[in-house]
């Protein structure tokens, strides 16, 4: 039969074992007798008698169908429960220990033998018991290679060409010992992506060292964990006394230095136009024909001029002013990354003299660019007009 895994079914049969009297317990079942059956007890019998998890039989030890249960309620029962169908009640702490050594996907679950109900209960075994699987996952996580197999994990850590090996496994009596704790900002830490990286290796470095000095024993890590964490935390000083430090504030440097060329060509690129762009209208104003005779290369002219100003505004204004936006958030995103750091207070100050300042400079000088371009293009329109209605009149 398939394993049953429900909360109603664990209610059920927590219930019924618990009033069981005379109560024997064989591999996979309990069984003993209700004393004075009553209406609960019914409805926690039919949802196992529907599964084919319960027998009941009078106290002469003949069966019971569950139709006829009502009219055995005030009198006696016997029951016999097959506990080891239900996948989430464990005899024993062993068995549980047994079945759920490396990982636990339960989310509730009863241990009879001593009495703990999964968020209701509280035992100081279970959370050392959670406490050590946490601290398994984040070292599978952390190591290069890992062997896992049913009564064993095997983890292969490496750092700067030494490699070391551990093997976890343990057993029921040690986890009363085990109170090593994996803080989760500490893992968090360690772990993440990009910023962590630094960490992690020197973490790994440490639990290198100390697994050479005291044997590759997952008991022996777990006993000295403490030692382990005060280690790493010295040594994480003074990487960040040292050169930890000197890398942040370079590296802040070099990407402030890196924002302040981006705005500069950028204002480069505007100066350009400012000068590029009369220039440009200028040499279209140079072939107009102003006698009025060339009418035809006149509107020539000032559609080619018009194609000028399309492309001006819409290819080489956009692209400024979206290099311009990309540039001030840049600047909003480095900030909010620094802003907690004292150290770095003196790019911050200069981070947002740029934003506010010379980002708004460059708005400036490429808002006065396109009033320029509008400008011109107005006094060519106004050009071609007047040698229009000049030559009408004098025709």
């Amino acid at each position: 039969m398939k394993p049953i895994q429900t909360n109603k079914i664990l209610d059920s049969t927590i219930l019924l074992v618990k009033k069981l009297d005379s109560k024997v317990t064989e591999i996979g079942y309990n069984a003993g007798a209700i004393n004075i059956l009553s209406k609960d007890d019914i409805d926690a019998i039919i949802p196992l008698e529907e599964l084919q998890l319960i027998e009941i039989f009078t106290d002469n030890s003949i069966s019971i169908e569950k139709n006829k249960l009502i009219d055995y309620i005030g009198q006696k029962v016997k029951l016999e429960i097959n506990t080891g169908e239900i996948s989430n009640y464990f005899e024993t702490l062993e068995d549980f220990i047994a079945g759920n050594k490396f990982e636990c996907k339960l989310t509730d679950f009863f241990i009879a033998d001593i009495d703990y109900r999964e968020n209701i209960s509280e035992n100081n075994i279970i959370s050392n018991y959670k406490s050590n699987l946490q601290l398994i996952i984040f070292l599978k996580e952390i190591a290069e290679n890992k062997k896992v197999s049913s009564n064993e994990i095997e983890l292969f850590f490496y750092k700067s060409g030494k490699g070391v090996d551990i093997k976890i496994n343990y057993e029921l009596q040690q986890l009363g010992e085990f109170s090593a704790l994996i803080n989760s900002e500490f893992k968090r830490q360690l772990l993440e992506p990009f910023n962590g990286e630094d960490k992690k290796q020197l973490f790994i470095n440490e639990l290198i060292n100390f697994l050479e000095k005291n044997g590759k024993s997952y008991t022996k890590l777990i006993l000295g964990w403490d030692n382990l964490i005060s280690n790493y935390n010295k040594s994480y000083s003074l990487f960040l006394s040292g050169f930890s430090f000197e890398k942040i504030k370079t590296s802040s440097n070099e990407h402030f230095q890196k924002l302040v060329d981006r705005i500069y060509e950028s204002i480069g690129k505007v100066a350009n136009y400012i000068f590029g762009i009369p220039i440009g209208y200028i040499l279209l104003l140079n072939n107009f024909d102003f006698t009025g005779v060339l009418l035809i290369k006149n509107c020539i002219l000032l559609i080619l001029g018009f194609i000028f100003l399309i492309l001006i505004w819409f290819v080489l204004f956009k692209n400024i002013d979206e290099s311009i936006q990309a540039i001030k958030e840049d600047i909003v995103d480095f900030i909010k990354k620094i802003e907690n750091v004292s150290e770095l207070e003196s790019i911050k100050e200069k981070l947002e003299k740029l934003r506010d300042k010379e980002i708004k400079k460059q708005q400036s000088k490429l808002s006065l660019v396109k009033f320029l371009t509008i400008v011109i293009y107005g006094m060519i329109v106004l050009i071609f007009f007047w040698v229009y209605i000049d030559k009408s009149i004098f025709i």
